[in-house]
């Protein structure tokens, strides 16, 4: 119970409880030690919950929670254009995502699996949030229009990484969700199902205010460097190539 517990302040997704994950992120100073929380805590709630084990009684209620967290922070995502604010959002709709994984039986390997593949987008989108403020002075959609022609990079970066955050194939989180639903009852599914159609919903409308619209003006600052890029896309691709490999196991655990 304890772990739990811990788990449930670490691991965003079980409302009202994940507004106190909401208010530490805020109170950080940058967006640096914002995305390093974002990353390290959540990770270690899943440690956290795969050591404890799933309550034997109120499955049922806790289900109900989950998932009615899940839609609630999906739905706020509709009337956020912040990134960073947005990442951590949609980080808390894909936790109570995990939890639900927890209470049908996830733990260990597949736990930290099905984690890592909900979750992980959200930390890249608010690094390249991170980006954005610095080259135009906030990370927000529809700030002027497309930033792709000022900083094509940093757009086709941010671009990607909304597929991922969408779980879309061919990223893990596209894999993790359909995982996840197999194990789900018939109304169980159709929450989730409503979530993943929320976070499509919420994400075109942020796609939309970063990717079209007017050009921006000419660049004040460089885009990212060649470098930075080729890691990234490597990452991605090392992200991809995981899933790939994972999903053939997640059926053996």
């Amino acid at each position: 119970m304890l772990l739990s517990l811990l788990a449930a302040l670490l691991l965003p997704g079980v409302f009202p409880l994940s507004m106190v994950f909401g208010a530490l992120l805020g109170r950080l100073p940058g967006n640096a030690a914002r995305t390093l929380a974002l990353a390290l805590l959540p990770a270690a709630g899943v440690l956290l919950l795969s050591l404890a084990d799933p309550p034997r009684h109120g499955l049922a209620a806790l289900q109900a929670l989950m998932l009615g967290s899940a839609v609630l922070y999906a739905w706020r995502l509709l009337g956020v254009r912040e990134l960073f604010v947005w990442a951590r959002l949609q980080a808390a709709s894909a936790g109570a995502l995990v939890w639900l994984a927890w209470l049908h039986g996830a733990h260990g390997a597949r736990l930290f699996a099905l984690a890592a593949a909900l979750l992980a987008p959200a930390v890249l989108l608010s690094l390249l949030a991170g980006s954005m403020q610095r080259r135009v002075g906030a990370a927000y959609a529809g700030l002027r229009g497309s930033i792709g022609g000022a900083y094509p990079r940093l757009g086709a970066a941010l671009a990607v990484c909304l597929l991922a955050v969408l779980a879309l194939p061919p990223f893990p989180g596209f894999l993790a969700l359909l995982d996840l639903l197999r194990q789900l009852g018939g109304g169980a599914a159709a929450v989730v199902l409503l979530v993943w159609l929320l976070w499509s919903w919420a994400g075109a409308m942020l796609w939309q205010g970063t990717q079209f619209g007017p050009a921006w003006p000419a660049a004040p600052a460089p885009d990212l460097a060649r470098a930075q890029l080729f890691g990234l896309s490597l990452a991605a691709g090392v992200f991809v190539l995981g899933g790939l490999l994972w999903s053939g196991t997640w059926s053996t655990f």
